[in-house]
């Protein structure tokens, strides 16, 4: 798929439901979602896309922002998506999923934010990609990702450019749609903090929120039946 200069690479499962798309987190890819492919595909039209710089997208110099991210999962609801969509985005992909719900009403029926640090400004950019370090994630869902990175996705966000414009105070009163916000523990590495919380869910018209004491930042990785059981209950809702 190509647009804007740039040559994006996504999956497509069959379509067994309505359409669904997966949104990768920073250094991903869309296989990280591993765990949760098959039980989804069995229910829903599953879209998953490789970022700009991320997988086997192409790379996207001085282009590396939230808004940059989000132009490429707009382009593919737009080519490839005939209907109102959900959305499940975890960390860099939650904050793509709340812009795109927010810039794109008409197409997003849903939306389920895994464990992204909503208000980044509060976050050490050091700290938020220090889940890269964790080996059993890393070994299992990013190793091959890390080898296919854009390094300078990695600097710009040292630099705090990807974070560029992006203004949750303004973003989350805009998104309709119901939002879950699946939260991963704090003491365990997780991103989306209490105080995120707690604000987000007084700007957000229609927002939800479950916590996992048990996992870190890799939610879905690190227990996919836990995170489904939970998505499915609110899927099912809207």
């Amino acid at each position: 798929m190509e647009g804007d200069g740039v040559v994006l690479n996504y999956a497509e499962g069959p379509s067994a439901g309505p359409p669904l798309l997966l949104l990768h987190g920073l250094a991903a890819r869309w296989q990280v979602f591993g765990p949760l492919v098959p039980p989804l595909a069995a229910e829903w039209h599953l879209f998953a896309l490789d970022f700009r710089g991320h997988g086997q997208s192409a790379r996207a110099p001085g282009r590396y922002r939230i808004a940059d991210f989000s132009d490429d999962a707009v382009r593919l609801l737009r080519q490839r998506v005939t209907e109102p969509a959900v959305l499940y985005g975890h960390s860099l992909g939650g904050w793509v999923a709340l812009q795109v719900a927010a810039e794109l009403p008409d197409a997003v029926r849903a939306i389920v934010v895994g464990d992204s640090a909503i208000y980044p400004g509060d976050i050490d950019p050091d700290f938020a990609v220090s889940y890269l370090a964790d080996l059993p994630i890393a070994l299992r869902s990013l190793a091959t990702s890390l080898n296919s990175l854009d390094p300078q996705v990695l600097a710009e966000l040292r630099a705090g450019r990807v974070t560029d414009g992006y203004d949750p105070e303004r973003l989350l009163p805009r998104v309709r749609c119901p939002a879950l916000l699946l939260q991963a523990s704090p003491a365990l590495g997780g991103l989306m903090t209490d105080a995120d919380v707690v604000r987000a869910l007084a700007l957000l018209p229609d927002g939800r929120h479950v916590r996992f004491d048990e996992l870190g930042h890799g939610l879905h990785v690190q227990d996919a039946a836990a995170v489904l059981d939970v998505v499915r209950g609110f899927l099912a809702g809207v």
